[in-house]
């Protein structure tokens, strides 16, 4: 199974760093980490569109893990699962875990299994 973990912040530059770091720990090729902060010209905010896009993007049999960290960044998570359609909204996973820790055990459980509970669950115990 195909597993996308959709990095959201107010800043390009955390959820870039956030990546890198994941990508540097987590070589499952089945396991995609993209960077989805800031907004689509390059300042600081969020936007729901650019999850919708990236989700509108890939293949069907992937399952998204979104992961945000504050405010508007929550809301963006929240408000793009209402612009997908209903077979999409079934393989979209907004995770309510911190930002950092949940996304890198999220992707790390992600490589190592296909259980999307065992992958939600390990993401929300990560302190």
């Amino acid at each position: 199974m195909k597993k996308s973990i959709i990095l959201l912040s107010h800043s390009r530059k955390i959820t870039d760093g956030l990546k890198e770091m994941i990508d540097d720990m987590q070589q499952n090729k089945d396991v995609e980490v993209v960077s989805l902060g800031g907004t689509s010209d390059g300042g600081l905010g969020s936007e729901p569109l650019l999850v919708v896009d990236h989700i509108n993007q890939s293949a069907e049999d992937v399952e998204f893990f979104v992961f945000s960290d504050i405010g508007s960044a929550v809301l963006s998570a929240d408000m793009a699962m209402d612009f997908l359609d209903e077979s999409q909204q079934l393989r979209y996973h907004n995770i309510d875990a911190p930002l950092i820790e949940g996304a890198f055990v999220g992707a790390i459980t992600a490589g190592i299994t296909d259980d999307i509970n065992q992958i939600i669950d390990e993401a929300r115990k990560a302190k």
